[in-house]
């Protein structure tokens, strides 16, 4: 019996944490965290500790499946690779012949290092129209980032801040690519403060020099407003603002709309506690501000981000030592180079699917998916009929799920690889099995790092989706754009730093060194090579320069509570629910509620309800949970609900928030739709189940 150890990067979240898994006679047996990884120090979340659950799950899919009865009915037939392949290609190019290549859309969930490779694939088609979490996730706050001072941020831990403002994100127990929660309380250790923002009174929230219990959606009058005392108080970086910035009379000027009086009756806050956590922030040497995706899910999304933006700049600290950093990528082909937008002609460019509303999140190369099912539905702007989708069960977590499933109804293919049957694959004509992040050779390219992650192990019938796409590349005549092999991909993807695959894996990890303050050598990478506190590009594509905030709907007596919503710790957005590790300490859907508003509802802990937003329609289903971490005008719902063993799909989607969510109020530059901080009734079941 031999034993060996070999290190990765885990995947179970975007997190990105060093892993070491134990092998006896090549067999995975065991899986821990890497001390010696630098990023996360041997943190490991209990989503790291089911990766072996999800290697051998007896409910992965193993071969493809060709739908043989209605669709949602989950009747399927078995077929070889080549033939599911062979078929999808067939009616690809078909659809292409008929309708043109913008007819077809890809998809994509959440990045799993091979985003480039999807759009790549996009490209090489000539379709315009990827769609993804993109319009409520990350790209908010990067683009909102690159139209302020021409790159995206991330904090610098490292540096010690004086204050992190911590917020819509609860970062120790959620990460983003290469930035763990460790290293916000590794600084917390040596002494930096937190003023965290957040509507639930987190673990974090309750350790916080300060916590505001801001009213959710409510997050953009608030930064206006901090701008505002910050300019009035003079604890701006005159300095800063006077050598590297451009338009700050004007920002100035705009804020005065913001006084304190008012933004403190929009967020609900004290204003003693705004003026407080301004000072706290402003007034420290070194700080930085970690904004989550908390903010990216209303109508405000991408001038919450881009006020936060402003905030960071006026007090100095962007690119400076404990600050927000701008990211400098590593010279290999990755995230900007590998995708190969040349590809992709103007003309079909123009064609991007909600373009012309949404245009910065087109600018990004996305469509948003509530302007995606609505031309699915209408034909309008063009006929729409197929849709490959990776790993995104789209029926659980796009917005307005009744919408969705009218449009993938509607479609003349659906194509799904996933490793599960989710209740998106049960919609799907053709449905392809792909391999967890335990059985792939990646290239994962993060802010701070990039490391190799080498297939550790194999299950039988399963491949990656960069495989998937090879062979879908070769099969439609694409191959002159792509690799004759996956190594052959990941070789070219090196060659900026001379490596090979092959050496890099013998590596294993190379840091990306920080360099301070990188607009000294030439600027910002904006065109007037300044921060943009007036941005005359957005005005030239019809926005306000400043970012302003859209002021929620008039109270409705019979929806009295504002709904957020959080993922759980132990699930990745509306993954592993089928997982032992995972699922065993919850098993169904919460809604938070504070005591008052379970006495004004007649409710108990473990009570049924439905959460509801419009009067006398469906409702999403949930287990009562009190407690005081949230206002009692508050209620928090766990999202990314659905339940993989019930035999319908209505009923594992019951506790899906998306059936309560709409696209009536979308961001305007963005797309993203109002997934917290709407109006809900609460309708109670009858007796709970503890």
């Amino acid at each position: 019996m031999t034993t060996t150890r070999m290190k990765s990067v885990c995947r179970m979240c975007h997190g990105g944490c060093g892993a070491v898994v134990e092998l006896v006679d090549g067999v995975p047996t065991g899986i821990h965290g890497d001390p010696d990884n630098p990023t996360s120090e041997g943190y490991f979340c209990i989503k790291g500790k089911a990766s072996l659950d999800l290697l051998r799950s007896p409910d992965r899919l193993t071969t493809p499946l060709v739908r043989t009865g209605p669709r949602g009915s989950g009747a399927f037939e078995p077929v070889g690779w080549d033939t599911a392949l062979d078929r999808i290609a067939d009616r690809l190019a078909a659809a292409i012949g008929r309708h043109g290549p913008e007819s077809v859309v890809l998809g994509q969930g959440t990045d799993r290092n091979y985003q480039e490779w999807v759009f790549r694939l996009a490209n090489a088609l000539g379709t315009p129209n990827v769609v993804g979490p993109a319009h409520v996730c990350f790209y908010p706050r990067v683009m909102a980032s690159i139209m302020t001072y021409g790159g995206f941020t991330f904090c610098d831990y490292e540096g010690d801040p004086e204050v992190v403002l911590l917020w819509g994100s609860n970062k120790p127990s959620t990460h983003s690519d290469g930035v763990i929660g460790v290293k916000l309380l590794r600084a917390v250790e040596r002494g930096s403060r937190v003023v965290t923002v957040d509507p639930r009174r987190t673990q974090i929230a309750s350790r916080s020099a300060l916590h505001l219990a801001i009213r959710p959606g409510t997050d953009c009058a608030l930064a206006l407003g901090m701008i505002r005392i910050v300019i009035d108080e003079g604890w701006y970086d005159r300095d800063f603002v006077a050598a590297h910035t451009s338009g700050f009379d004007e920002l100035a000027e705009h804020v005065r709309a913001y006084d304190l009086e008012r933004v403190a009756r929009i967020t609900g806050l004290a204003p003693g506690l705004i003026h407080d956590a301004t000072r706290c922030y402003a007034l420290a040497a070194r700080a930085c501000i970690e904004a989550g995706t908390g903010l990216s899910q209303n109508e405000n999304s991408f001038d919450t981000h881009r006020a936060i933006a402003l905030l960071a700049a006026l007090c100095g600290n962007i690119d400076a030592p404990g600050g927000d950093l701008i990211w400098e990528p590593m010279p290999i082909e990755g995230r900007r180079a590998f995708p190969r937008s040349d590809l992709l002609p103007e003309e079909q460019a123009r064609k991007r699917i909600g373009g012309d509303k949404h245009k910065i999140l087109s600018m990004a190369g996305w469509v948003a998916p509530g302007d995606l099912h609505e031309a699915i539905v209408t034909g309008s702007p063009y006929p729409v009929t197929s849709m490959v989708v990776f790993g995104s069960n789209i029926l659980a977590s796009h917005e307005n799920t009744g919408l969705v499933r009218e449009a993938i109804g509607k479609l003349d293919l659906l194509v799904v690889c996933d490793l599960f049957m989710t209740p998106t694959a049960r919609y799907a004509d053709v449905v392809l099995p792909t391999s967890s992040w335990l059985e792939r050779d990646q290239i994962v390219e993060f802010n701070s790092y990039i490391a190799a992650r080498q297939r550790i192990a194999t299950v039988d019938g399963c491949r990656s989706d960069e495989e998937i796409i090879l062979e879908l590349a070769a099969r439609l005549g694409l191959s002159r754009h792509f690799f004759p092999s996956l190594e052959a991909a990941l070789d070219a993807k090196l060659a900026g730093i001379d490596l090979t695959w092959e050496q890099f894996t013998k590596i294993g990890y190379i840091r990306n060194e920080k360099r301070y303050r990188k607009y000294r050598d030439g600027g910002f990478a904006t065109r007037s090579g300044r921060v943009d506190l007036m941005n005359n590009g957005l005005r030239a594509l019809g926005y306000e320069p400043f970012p302003s905030y859209r002021a929620q709907p008039e109270a409705d007596p019979d929806l009295p509570y504002i709904m957020t919503s959080a993922h759980s710790r132990r699930f990745y957005n509306t993954e592993f629910h089928q997982l032992p590790t995972t699922s065993r300490g919850q098993t169904a859907a919460r809604v938070t509620v504070h005591p008052d508003t379970a006495e004004r509802e007649g409710l108990t802990d473990g009570d049924e309800v439905d959460l509801y937003s419009r009067t006398g329609a469906r409702g999403v289903r949930m287990t009562v949970r009190i407690s005081d971490s949230v206002a009692p005008n508050v209620v928090m719902a766990d999202a990314g609900w659905w339940y993989p063993h019930e035999s319908s799909v209505d009923e594992q989607l019951r506790s899906s928030v998306n059936l309560v969510t709409t696209n009536d109020r979308s961001d305007v530059h963005m797309g993203s739709a109002t997934m917290r901080g709407f109006a809900v009734g609460i309708r109670r079941r009858g007796p709970g189940r503890g």
